[in-house]
C-alpha cells in the first residue's frame, strides 16, 4: 500500500516515472520510435499524479 503523500511528492514521482519509462523504452525497444515511449510515459505519469493517495483533510467544524 502506498503512503499518503502531498501533491508535490506525487508530482516528483510522476516526473520520475516519466523519466524511467523513457529510459526503459529506449533501452528495451531501440528500433521503435521514441515518441511512442514518450506518449506511454506521459500517460503513466498522469495516472501516477492523478490517482496517488493524498493526505486526508480532517477539518471538522466545532
Amino acid at each position: 500500500m502506498l503512503p499518503r503523500m502531498t501533491t508535490g511528492n506525487w508530482l516528483f514521482w510522476a516526473i520520475m516515472v516519466w523519466i524511467g519509462v523513457n529510459f526503459l523504452w529506449i533501452g528495451l525497444f531501440p528500433n521503435f520510435s521514441v515518441w511512442i515511449g514518450a506518449i506511454i510515459a506521459t500517460v503513466l505519469a498522469f495516472v501516477t499524479f492523478k490517482f496517488g493517495p493524498r493526505p486526508r483533510e480532517d477539518h471538522k467544524e466545532e
